[in-house]
């Protein structure tokens, strides 16, 4: 009988998984990280990972100062101005209560302050909609901010932990978010493998701000009013240079990560059936489950389709993406967002991807999925063989580009 040795051990990769929702994994990332102080106002889905934080802090888990604000505009100044004296923070929101901060979660880029938030996709109100769009984190989608978006809540713990590695290099300093389908993917349970910490403490240690109010390291100044024609312009090219920074620096933590907890990510992209692909799907998020099985469906069928999913939507990984799509005759987009009165009446989604695409254009097709009403299978087929027929022909029905598909009326 052979005796293994540490070295045999540590090749061996023990299952630690465990059935928990996606914001337990996202709380139990924000333990793992060490965060020092924690913002918390209740609204769906983030209420589920602040009552979790909550009570690890209770059971003596990890030390960490939970803050509870009076709103989701406080409730971001709070993680703002923690961060600005040298904090690693985290906090989170979603819906119409994004937008309620939208003025904390602005100058929070402007000032390059590596807060990590989540927002929990949920449609924006009226009337009181708990479905899931992805318009609540888009609205933000020009303000600086770096964006990743998870599949699934494993994916959404991973995605935590390097966001804090990426958001605090100092090539970078930039806010970002974890997004994560409302509901979808919070509110459901899924086997997730939790790293302990002393495997990531080397990946991730703590925090050591560069530039923080404190008295100890010197005069500075955070969010000064000041004349546009002094440093106006500089600052936001400053943000601009971290974005594109970004990119090397996101590609590296992925690249650490999976030296750490031996699960490999491509930083930017996913691809499923690409190989042979001679149309695809582009999506993000929790339905990118469905829109496999529906490829797998059309296959049967001897259409070759394959699917491409964003993990970033900001930097948006317009290189990747025309790569991957350089081969195939037609795109579809999976789309969960609007942007009403945009070119053809598309979603964001959509526009960003045609704009990647510029290059080297694609015949492309919009398909939305809006108002939080749940996609059927039957929806993601239906959108594989209208593109199929349009790449073919040249021809959709009454020649549209953009189709909302889970209307109960006409689409017109």
């Amino acid at each position: 009988m052979k005796v293994l040795t540490r070295t045999d051990l540590e090749a061996v990769q023990i299952p630690r998984k465990k059935p928990i929702t996606g914001a337990r994994a996202i709380a139990e990332a924000v333990k793992i990280a060490d965060v020092d102080v924690i913002a918390a106002y209740p609204i769906r889905p983030y209420t589920g990972v602040m009552n979790a934080l909550a009570e690890m802090i209770a059971n003596g888990e990890f030390a960490a100062e939970i803050i509870v604000a009076d709103s989701e505009h406080s409730q971001f100044e709070i993680a703002k101005h923690a961060s600005a004296v040298g904090a690693r923070t985290f906090v989170g929101s979603s819906g119409v209560g994004l937008l309620y901060a939208a003025e904390a979660i602005a100058v929070t880029a402007m000032d390059q302050l590596p807060v990590v938030a989540l927002a929990g996709c949920r449609a924006l109100d009226d009337p009181g909609n708990f479905g899931m769009e992805w318009n609540d984190t888009l609205f933000f989608r020009d303000s600086g901010w770096l964006v990743s978006w998870a599949k699934d809540p494993q994916e959404a713990l991973d995605m935590t932990l390097v966001a804090y590695r990426v958001a605090e290099d100092r090539r970078v300093m930039l806010p970002h978010f974890i997004v994560v389908d409302g509901a979808t993917i919070t509110h459901i349970a899924a086997p997730v493998d939790t790293p302990p910490k002393e495997d990531v403490t080397e990946f991730l240690p703590p925090y050591r701000p560069h530039y923080p109010l404190d008295p100890a390291q010197g005069p500075v100044t955070k969010a000064q009013h000041i004349a546009p024609s002094l440093i106006g312009p500089e600052q936001r090219k400053h943000v601009d240079v971290a974005m594109k920074r970004s990119r090397d620096v996101i590609a590296e933590a992925w690249r650490d990560y999976a030296d750490y907890v031996r699960r490999t990510y491509d930083p930017f992209i996913e691809t499923f059936h690409m190989d042979d692909a001679e149309i695809a799907l582009v999506t993000m998020g929790a339905y990118t489950v469905n829109a496999l099985h529906a490829v797998k469906e059309v296959r049967r069928d001897g259409i070759k389709a394959g699917v491409v999913r964003l993990r970033y939507f900001r930097p948006f990984p317009a290189w990747d993406l025309e790569k991957v799509l350089s081969g195939v005759g037609g795109i579809g987009v999976l789309d969960f967002s609007y942007s009403f009165g945009s070119p053809d009446s598309a979603g964001v989604v959509f526009n960003e991807v045609r704009a990647a695409m510029y290059g080297n254009p694609k015949p492309a097709l919009d398909f939305l999925f809006l108002g939080g009403r749940e996609p059927k299978p039957a929806d993601f087929v239906k959108a594989l063989k209208v593109l199929h027929k349009y790449v073919r022909t040249g021809d959709t029905p009454e020649g549209k580009r953009v189709f909302w598909l889970t209307l109960r009326g006409e689409d017109v």
